[in-house]
């Protein structure tokens, strides 16, 4: 099978702070699914997300759409490139994911906002950041997406870093600003960002999927109860 370019999905137009609409150059070749057991660490911690509304769909002026996405570091792959596993494109609204729902990224250009990938599906319209934060952090192997209103609007008060305002999701700008946030973290193994031009995005990674999810969850009860 050839390799299919998704520009196509890029060249829409959406809002600055819409989801789930790709606005990167998509290299994809599609392929079987992996293996079950290879998804369960993630996708046992995207379900529990899910059931805490971290994940999910929300009703938009363009209808219902799918927030939030998680992925994997996996090891490295041909050619010594990186890999990681990630959530499918619009797949926020799904409480289940099965195989079908994961995508791997195989390769990233940050400067010509390109991504390359293989699966079953296309991947999350978010990997452009994931990309830039696997390829600064080296002892990051999990990330989590999610949407939480409590967090995002108490994040000053809790000390979290935070993206710039002017910036929005899923753009090479983003996945710079990520980085260049990056560069002045401590070297905590866990850390939780507020995306402060994405409306209640929050960004959580470290070296475990446990590590990073117990570290969101937490935030999560430390920001409701400053409401």
């Amino acid at each position: 099978m050839g390799i299919l370019d998704e520009k196509a999905a890029a060249d829409k137009t959406p809002s600055a702070d819409q989801e789930g609409v790709t606005k990167f150059d998509l290299c994809f070749e599609k392929r079987p699914p992996l293996p079950k057991a290879r998804l369960d660490p993630l996708n046992d911690w995207r379900r529990i997300l899910f059931d805490l509304g971290l994940l999910g769909e929300e009703t938009t002026p363009v209808g219902l759409v799918g927030f939030g996405n998680v992925s994997q570091r996996l090891q490295q792959g041909p050619k010594g490139r990186e890999h990681f596993l990630i959530t499918a494109t619009q797949t926020g609204g799904k409480p289940v994911l099965t195989a079908r729902d994961y995508s791997i990224v195989t390769a990233w250009d940050l400067d010509a906002n390109r991504i390359y990938a293989e699966g079953p599906a296309a991947p999350s319209s978010e990997s452009l950041t994931h990309a830039a934060i696997y390829a600064i952090a080296a002892n990051v192997r999990f990330i989590f997406h999610v949407h939480s209103s409590p967090i995002w609007s108490q994040a000053a008060r809790l000390g979290l870093p935070a993206t710039a305002a002017h910036i929005p999701y899923g753009t090479p700008a983003m996945a710079q600003e990520m980085q260049r946030l990056l560069a002045t973290l401590s070297d905590r193994k866990t850390h939780i960002v507020a995306m402060a031009g994405h409306t209640n995005g929050i960004i959580a990674f470290g070296e475990t999927a446990e590590a990073t999810g117990n570290a969101l969850i937490q935030t999560l009860g430390e920001a409701r109860a400053r409401l």
